[in-house]
């Protein structure tokens, strides 16, 4: 019988690949670019406004972001195809803050100034915050429902990811007001495990999908 689009393995891995890159901007930011530097600064500096691959960084990420919502929306066509509403529910939440997420990662970037000096709270960073929350918790929303639908692996990977993520951008902040020069750690860390937690899903259900 023919495969539907959503059910192909190459649609539903595609959320490897942008986890990949998510986890690589860090890295090839440190090759491309010698100011930028892990320890002191967060991620963002690669996409802040008058940095020099500040377009570049920005493509990588829309990108990335990209291909883990076609995994997300493949996993949706799954849980109504398959009747798992509340699996259902949760999956276009993540997926809608997801959303957010990446437009306004690419139309609100920071500026340099505030990704190398500590800056009064913003209406960015109030906004910011709001959605990093809402990440967190969609990702432990969906690890509940994941669990009443015998995905316990998945249950427990996302769930955990979900606690980490908010976590660490919380000691981020922290860290951030108190000027210890490990801020940028700290984001990279939990620009990491958002990654790690959308490559998961995406890995996990990669496996049941037969071609």
């Amino acid at each position: 019988m023919m495969q539907l689009w959503w059910q192909k393995k190459i649609i539903i891995g595609a959320g490897m690949v942008g986890s990949l890159l998510l986890i690589l901007q860090s890295v090839l930011g440190t090759l491309a670019w010698p100011t930028y530097k892990i320890g002191p600064y967060p991620v963002a500096m690669l996409t802040a406004k008058g940095t020099p691959y500040e377009l570049g960084f920005r493509m990588l990420q829309l990108i990335a972001g990209m291909l883990i919502l076609v995994t997300l929306i493949s996993l949706i066509k799954y849980a109504i195809a398959t009747k798992k509403n509340k699996f259902n529910r949760d999956l276009r939440w993540l997926s809608l803050i997801w959303l957010i997420w990446m437009v306004l990662q690419f139309v609100w970037p920071i500026t340099l100034d505030v990704a190398i000096t500590v800056t009064p709270i913003s209406v960015r960073d109030i906004v910011f915050g709001l959605v990093i929350i809402g990440l967190g918790v969609s990702l432990i929303q969906l690890g509940r429902s994941a669990q009443e639908n015998q995905f316990e692996s998945l249950s427990n990977a996302v769930t955990l990811l979900g606690i980490l993520y908010i976590l660490f951008n919380f000691l981020t902040y922290v860290v951030t007001l108190l000027g210890w020069p490990v801020n940028g750690f700290l984001d990279v860390i939990a620009n990491d495990v958002i990654a790690v937690a959308m490559g998961f899903v995406s890995w996990y259900f990669m496996r049941l999908a037969e071609s």
